[in-house]
């Protein structure tokens, strides 16, 4: 029973309905469509296609957010120097940024070291503290300005929309710098799709509490986040994150180069291996591959080595900082958790309309497995993404007993309990389509 969840990133080497139907088999939990690479229509006509080649899982469409990258042309940067920084030598105009003297400059993923000398009217010179070379169109950047940029631009809005009309479960947000751009996409979207903040900024960091309770979820997005910090940094951000988003009861996913050397080779490193368990053991929901799946030579066999890693380094011995933070709002999901425990239950069946008793059971990280019986396929797929989740469709019965009865049978037929297995049933009575307000064993 694996309960981090993996998203595998769809490109050239995965798009085909073979390999997201093998990708699904070797583990995938959602696929992530990367905007940065596709126009807005292009983005519709992915998820449609993987809606049809895998029905049940679901989708997150990342958005591009600014492109902050230097321009067309090559350059050399040498150290020691001080050097003009031209228009031509950045896609952007360093002006609008909002740049003062003695800040740094990063280039290249942080390769390249810059540092603002002098800035006088429409000229800005830098030393170069650390040279290098710099190919086109390379990430550029600043760890010590507060951008102006806007978080948005007309290509994201429309792939916001494709997004929506797509029927995509969730939408990661670049570039946030704080809530604010979380409630504006959400009176765009409405309650659906969710939204994952990534975090990748410095400014994000010092907003992380109030960026995480206004989000669905955040992602620990190591690139820029690793070229915005310190190497040495990245480890105690990337914990920061993953315990925070445990104690508000949100999605967290780890992305970025977790197995990078799986592009061209047949397993992982072990420095790979490593990270990918620590992620795991910090209490990330999900661990994400990007180029790996999306351009990589094997995508089917760099989900599997995911998910044999996930599988050996889980430890399921109950994270109870949600319930302490919210003693209200976890109080039914933390006495199911502990009802299961006490009978020895390995699986939990929570009957749901929304999605959020589950939701709820997640955040309280049970041993048991906990199985989402919902009457909605667009719940089911949203739900594939929380922490210890495994959803199934069936209809709701009126009848409490028989609705119980259907979801467990149907847990039955798909393998997940046996037929005279004791389970612990997590259900509103009071109300079909209210919060759980009932727990109780079941035992066929």
């Amino acid at each position: 029973m694996r309960s981090t969840k993996i998203i595998a990133t769809v490109g050239p080497a995965s798009r085909a309905e073979h390999m997201l139907q093998g990708l699904v088999e070797a583990g995938v939990d959602t696929f992530r469509i990367n905007c940065s690479y596709l126009e807005s229509h292009e983005v519709l006509e992915l998820i449609q296609h993987i809606r049809v080649a895998t029905p049940e899982v679901g989708i997150l469409v990342d958005v591009q957010g600014p492109k902050l990258r230097t321009g067309g042309s090559h350059y050399t940067f040498v150290e020691g120097t001080e050097i003009e920084l031209t228009p031509d030598m950045f896609g952007f105009d360093l002006h609008e940024i909002g740049i003062q003297s003695g800040e740094r400059v990063l280039v290249a993923d942080g390769q390249i070291e810059l540092w603002i000398t002098a800035i006088r009217g429409g000229d800005i010179t830098a030393r170069v503290l650390v040279g290098g070379e710099c190919a086109p169109h390379r990430g550029v950047n600043f760890p010590d300005t507060d951008v102006k940029v806007s978080a948005l631009n007309e290509k994201d809005y429309g792939d916001i929309a494709a997004a929506k009309q797509g029927g995509a479960e969730w939408i990661a947000l670049s570039f946030v710098r704080d809530a604010a751009i979380i409630e504006e996409v959400r009176g765009i979207v409405g309650d659906e799709p969710r939204i994952i903040a990534k975090i990748e900024r410095r400014q994000a960091l010092m907003n992380l509490e109030a960026i995480t309770r206004a989000a669905d979820g955040v992602m620990a997005a190591r690139g820029d986040l690793g070229a915005e910090l310190s190497f040495e940094e990245v480890p105690n951000m990337q914990q920061r994150i993953a315990n925070l988003a445990m104690i508000e009861g949100k999605v967290s996913i780890c992305a970025t180069e977790m197995m990078e050397s799986m592009r061209t080779n047949h397993r992982p490193t072990r420095a790979e291996v490593a990270d990918v368990a620590g992620a795991v053991r910090e209490g990330f929901s999900a661990v994400m591959l990007s180029a790996e799946t999306a351009t990589g030579y094997d995508p089917i066999n760099a989900v599997t080595a995911m998910a044999r890693i996930c599988d050996a380094n889980e430890t399921h011995d109950g994270a109870k900082s949600y319930a302490d933070a919210h003693p209200t709002e976890s109080a039914v999901g933390a006495a199911t958790a502990a009802l299961a425990k006490r009978t020895g239950a390995a699986s939990i069946i929570a009957l749901t309309y929304s999605g959020y008793s589950s939701e709820i059971l997640s955040a309280c990280r049970p041993a048991a497995r906990i199985i989402a019986a919902t009457p909605s396929p667009e719940v089911a797929r949203r739900l594939r993404l929380y922490w210890g989740v495994t959803p199934i469709v069936c209809q709701r019965n009126i009848d409490m007993s028989v609705a119980v009865d259907d979801a467990f049978n149907t847990a039955v037929d798909e393998g997940l309990v046996q037929s005279n297995e004791l389970v612990v049933v997590c259900a509103s009575r009071e109300n079909i389509r209210s919060a759980a307000d009932t727990i109780w064993v079941h035992n066929a």
